[in-house]
């Protein structure tokens, strides 16, 4: 009996029943489904699903009462034989710690996870309506740029040296669209010019071009645009057009969109920061 152990998805049904390290919560202090205990630890339905999922290759299957009863008495014999381990100590193996820290550790980033996105989405849910009189300023202030819309020309790549080979190409007085098929080598001469964007309004506009957008004219072609996910574009300024019959109510859903967007990212900003501002946070050396 003193070499027999818990498995190690038992330890993570121990684990997620109890959450170890983040402590045990309230709502966790009575298990929903209680089907036995062993010396006053309860053993609940989500213990013999769990259980089940790993006697099956993690596919949970619906099983005759009889397996389930099979599930359950080797969970009730896991549990007998964990408590004889631990009153004899064997908790304190390196090797069984270091596998549970793993699984704590796992158990942790699960709670973090979730809660903190329950809690940060809480906080937005009310705070980012945008009301008709906000989206109404925001047009009556930006109308001519809110009507605008533009063509662009673009070169993307993820590659440094790709992108810089490009550069430098343009630099040398080559065409910009023919730099740009070079990226496309296996282009049907009948398909639709990728690197050509089309029309777009003033929300499709990536937020990384904006700077650079605001300062070409018809024609220019951009320096080298850094973007997320190391994502770097060379840009053309091939049309600039003013749509005039656009009005509020057409905008209007858009607007709405990106001020309650916006709204949101500063409000979690600040929510972050006041949490900061209000927490004890040591370093370890």
């Amino acid at each position: 009996m003193h070499n027999i152990r818990p498995s190690a998805s038992m330890f993570l049904t121990i684990l997620l029943v109890c959450g170890l390290t983040l402590s045990c919560d309230k709502h966790q202090s009575s298990a929903v489904g209680v089907v036995a205990s062993v010396n006053g630890t309860e053993i609940t339905q989500a213990d013999i699903a769990f259980a089940s999922r790993g006697a099956s290759g993690g596919h949970e299957a619906r099983q005759p009462a009889s397996d389930k009863t099979k599930v359950l008495e080797d969970i009730i014999l896991q549990e007998l034989a964990y408590q004889k381990a631990v009153k004899l100590g064997l908790d304190a193996d390196p090797k069984y710690l270091a596998e549970l820290s793993g699984l704590q550790a796992q158990v942790n980033a699960f709670k973090r996870k979730k809660l903190s996105a329950m809690f940060l989405q809480a906080q937005l849910l009310n705070e980012t309506s945008i009301s008709d009189e906000e989206a109404q300023q925001y047009f009556n202030k930006n109308a001519s740029r809110l009507r605008t819309e533009i063509n662009v020309w673009q070169i993307l790549s993820r590659n440094e040296n790709t992108i810089k080979k490009v550069q430098a190409e343009l630099a040398q007085g080559l065409a910009f669209e023919e730099v740009a098929a070079k990226q496309f080598p296996n282009l049907a001469d009948s398909a639709r010019k990728p690197w050509d964007s089309g029309y777009l309004q003033w929300n499709q506009i990536p937020e990384a071009w904006q700077n650079a957008i605001n300062k070409m004219q018809i024609g220019d072609t951009s320096e080298l645009i850094r973007g997320p996910n190391k994502r770097v574009w060379i840009i053309k300024l091939i049309d600039k057009r003013e749509n005039k019959d656009l009005s509020f109510e057409q905008l209007k859903p858009k607007i709405i969109d990106v001020l309650k967007n916006e709204k949101a990212r500063l409000l979690r900003e600040k929510t972050i920061q006041n949490l900061r501002d209000n927490a004890r946070i040591v370093y370890a050396k």
